[in-house]
């Protein structure tokens, strides 16, 4: 009798053949002896993956630490006083950090001694009185950085800049700190009163300058801290006298502080701050047609700011030199076309004065 031959059963647990009349193996018998995990197997699944997981920690850990380092301000105050070359890059990050909103920003702003030793450190740079590209430009960097505190630890020497550098870049950023300075002071709840035993007296001497930028940059600083309650009334005197500079951007930086208060002494510069003619004396220095059209569009900006503020303070006062500077913009916007057509949202908000002052006239 021929024998069958039977398929090979791919899954067995034993490739050979099984004897006849031998008793089928059990589960037990199929599978390997269970043996207890060796100590290095243990220490495969658990210890090493945990060394692992400590490694990465401490890696994130150190990197965490080291930014911090970076960042700490009072550490780049400390780098800036080594006398590299990069330190007015390291003065614009530092000064990049405070005007960064963001959760640590409000404590940053109010650390005074952050603020003294920055101001420290101008002082010294000051009194150095280097002249080279990197010294510049390190001193109009700290000026910046003191405006954007909001402690007034940085006014003092702020004035001292403004007076005797021998930059006027640097003295006008000064000046322009003690502006955002004074308007951060304004916006306070409740607002605080920017002082300084010399403040006033720097101010009435630098609203005098021979250099028309410093004085039209005054003229916009005052124009702030006047507002202030309490400010020293010999303040908005300079202010006013200003509105009659022979500088039409002294005379319009005036204006718009002026107008803030409702000061009708704000009324001729604002109107010929409206004048196509007066406007293109003011740009003709610019280099480019692009800061022709920026500074054209900004001036328009603050009259219109400011007309509206002179309108709101004084709404059963009737303002016809106002009102017919405004109409004449309305009217003649589309010939403005050089440097660059004038934006339409400045003729929307012009017509929007407009109505507005025909309902509030008495």
């Amino acid at each position: 009798m021929s024998s069958k031959s039977h398929p090979e059963n791919s899954n067995s647990a034993s490739s050979g053949p099984r004897e006849e009349g031998s008793q089928p193996l059990s589960a037990e018998q199929l599978l390997p002896a269970v043996e207890p995990p060796s100590a290095g197997f243990i220490l495969q699944l658990f210890v090493v993956p945990g060394l692992i997981v400590l490694a990465v920690f401490l890696l994130v850990s150190a990197i965490g630490w080291m930014r911090s380092a970076q960042e700490d301000p009072l550490v780049k105050v400390e780098a800036l006083r080594r006398g590299n070359q990069a330190r007015w890059q390291q003065a614009f990050e530092l000064a990049q950090m405070l005007m960064k909103e963001g959760d640590d920003s409000p404590a940053l702003k109010e650390n005074a001694q952050l603020a003294k030793e920055i101001a420290l450190l101008l002082k010294e740079e000051l009194d150095a009185a280097n002249t080279d590209e990197n010294s510049i430009s390190l001193r109009y960097y700290l000026c910046r950085i003191l405006g954007e505190f909001r402690v007034d630890e940085g006014v003092g020497v702020l004035l001292e800049v403004a007076r005797i550098d021998g930059e006027r870049d640097v003295r006008r950023e000064a000046v322009n700190a003690m502006a955002v300075l004074g308007d951060t002071y304004n916006s306070m709840e409740p607002p605080r009163l920017l002082a300084h035993p010399k403040l006033v007296e720097s101010l009435v001497e630098l609203a005098s300058d021979q250099d028309d930028l410093i004085r039209s940059q005054v003229a916009y600083a005052l124009g702030v801290i006047a507002l202030q309650e309490g400010a020293d009334e010999r303040l908005l005197f300079e202010l006013e006298k200003l509105v009659d500079d022979l500088y039409a951007d002294a005379r319009f930086n005036a204006a718009l502080g002026l107008a803030r208060r409702g000061n009708l002494r704000a009324v001729d510069a604002l109107t010929e701050m409206f004048d196509p003619q007066a406007i293109e004396i003011s740009i003709a220095n610019e280099k480019t047609a692009a800061l022709q059209a920026f500074k054209r569009n900004t001036i328009l900006k603050n009259a219109l700011e400011a007309t509206g503020m002179l309108l709101a303070k004084n709404p059963q006062i009737a303002l016809p030199e106002v009102t017919q500077a405004l109409r004449r913009f309305v009217e003649s916007a589309s010939d403005w076309q050089e440097p660059a057509p004038v934006p339409a949202d400045l003729v929307e908000r012009a017509q929007a004065l407009l109505e507005a002052a025909a309902q509030e006239q008495p």
